[in-house]
């Protein structure tokens, strides 16, 4: 089913499912806005990057 590929792992948090309900209601939105906003974009790749052989594994 999977066609030989490895699967993601499943999304695991380390907290009480209504502890983690309460955190994110208390997320102010302006906040978030403001970090994303400030947030570095990665580093640009150099014109050769997209030539060079990808590693296998």
């Amino acid at each position: 089913m999977t066609n030989g590929e490895k699967r993601e792992r499943p999304l695991y948090l380390d907290m009480d499912p209504d502890e983690a309900l309460e955190r994110f209601m208390q997320t102010d939105p302006a906040e978030l806005k403001r970090r994303l906003d400030n947030k570095k974009p990665p580093p640009k790749r150099g014109p050769g990057a997209a030539k060079k052989a990808k590693p296998s594994g």
